[in-house]
């Protein structure tokens, strides 16, 4: 892996930012603020590796310009990993437009919250979007839950970088972290 893109890394994904920094050579991060690349820079043994871009993801010009210029210094990103909230899909598309446009193959790595899984809600406008790109494999990562002693619980933040780290290493198509089923053991 020679470029890598994260888009949320600087919170439940910094464990996978700092894996990824001592695996590649440059690992780009979209965070909104600065701070967070502070903990990441310091916990690396890598810090020259990272290449922040602080920007609001939901901010379709900005993000277009930041990744293209980004892409431009840096070179073609063969991997993103993206953790985007509902309320800024449209980033998915913003991100696959400039993969596909790069006229390489490359992996979009797509984290679903647990949700994702609800029996009643198995859909994503996501997967047809990324179904138009001919440069661009699309995967799912999947957030569940965990049970201890009968109880359940959220995936910590390094439970959650571990099996990022894990899906991305594997290449797999679609990789679950932590339980998925049965949906009424969810925690709530």
């Amino acid at each position: 892996m020679s470029h890598i893109l994260i888009t949320g890394g600087t919170g439940m994904l910094s464990g996978a930012v700092k894996k990824f920094l001592s695996e590649c050579e440059t690992v780009s991060v979209i965070a909104r603020h600065e701070n967070g690349f502070k903990k990441i820079i310091s916990g690396s043994n890598f810090p020259q590796r990272l290449n922040p871009i602080i920007t609001d993801y939901s901010d379709a010009d900005l993000l277009s310009g930041k990744l293209m210029s980004s892409i431009h210094s840096k070179g073609a990103v063969s991997i993103a990993v993206s953790w985007i909230h509902s309320h800024s899909e449209k980033s998915h598309e913003i991100i696959g437009d400039l993969l596909n446009s790069q006229n390489i193959n490359s992996e979009y790595y797509n984290i679903l919250g647990s949700a994702y899984y609800n029996p009643s809600n198995i859909s994503s406008d996501t997967e047809r979007i990324f179904s138009k790109y001919r440069n661009i494999f699309y995967k799912r990562i999947i957030l569940g839950f965990k049970t201890e002693n009968g109880i359940s619980r959220w995936l910590t933040n390094d439970e959650i970088s571990a099996g990022v780290t894990e899906a991305v290493t594997l290449g797999a198509d679609e990789y679950k972290i932590g339980l998925t089923e049965p949906w009424k053991k969810k925690q709530l």
